[in-house]
């Protein structure tokens, strides 16, 4: 019954468009059976198609393939595809990301798309790293800062040296940098492609708080260039 109502009710996604290019919500199609809904049945091996409508513009649709098979409903093909919609849905990262590490999260997610999983590992392992050294050259302005003892670390420490510098998700969870180094070294393709989106949102989450710490620099700074405006206004009044 949950299969026929999928296929013949209208549902509701939420979604990253990449044609709007903003998060969006799709609204399902209802579908039709070429051989009649009496006629369908899953445990017969077939075919059918599903399509969604961006409620912004209906003529944005997303086309999902579905197969029947041995009673097991897969997906086996979509348009636009994975990539598309979450290279759209990183474009919010480029602030905060330079050239290197944004083409490394789009070869990353690239990789896990298509099933390659310690590939996508190396290439978030790589962003994490630079995330630490970028925090590590402001690190080294600062006074009393032991250089000595930070290249003698291992990575947790480092990243404990650093927690004044880093995103607090990052400091939090730095056990990630750990699950990564596995990835590469010891797992396979199929348990690194299990585990990419939890890694994978890990290190949104850690990019999620420097757009927001990014975000409210540049406030402050705002805030403090007019505030001293209006003193400098009080001091010296209008003729």
């Amino acid at each position: 019954m949950d299969l026929f109502n999928f296929l013949q009710e209208g549902q509701v996604l939420d979604v990253f468009c990449p044609w709007c290019a903003e998060k969006t919500v799709l609204n399902g199609k209802s579908q039709t059976y070429e051989g009649g809904w009496h006629n369908f049945h899953i445990s017969k091996n077939q075919s059918f198609v599903k399509m969604f409508q961006c409620t912004r513009d209906k003529r944005h649709e997303f086309i999902f393939i579905f197969r029947i098979e041995n009673f097991r409903l897969l997906k086996i093909g979509q348009t636009p595809s994975m990539a598309d919609i979450d290279e759209g849905h990183i474009r919010r990262y480029r602030p905060v990301l330079d050239k290197e590490d944004f083409t490394e999260l789009s070869r990353s997610i690239g990789l896990a798309s298509h099933g390659v999983g310690i590939g996508s590992f190396i290439y978030l392992r790589r962003i994490f790293e630079r995330l630490v050294e970028e925090a590590h050259k402001r690190a080294t302005t600062a006074d009393h800062w032991d250089e000595e003892a930070y290249s003698s670390s291992r990575m947790d420490d480092k990243i404990r040296m650093l927690s004044n510098e880093l995103p607090p998700f990052l400091v939090e969870q730095r056990g990630l940098y750990g699950i990564l180094s596995k990835g590469v070294h010891a797992l396979d393709e199929d348990t690194c492609t299990t585990y990419y989106p939890v890694i994978r949102a890990g290190i949104e989450l850690i990019l999620d708080q420097k757009l927001e710490l990014a975000r409210q620099k540049k406030k402050m700074e705002e805030a403090k260039a007019q505030i001293a405006k209006i003193h400098q206004t009080l001091k010296t009044p209008k003729s």
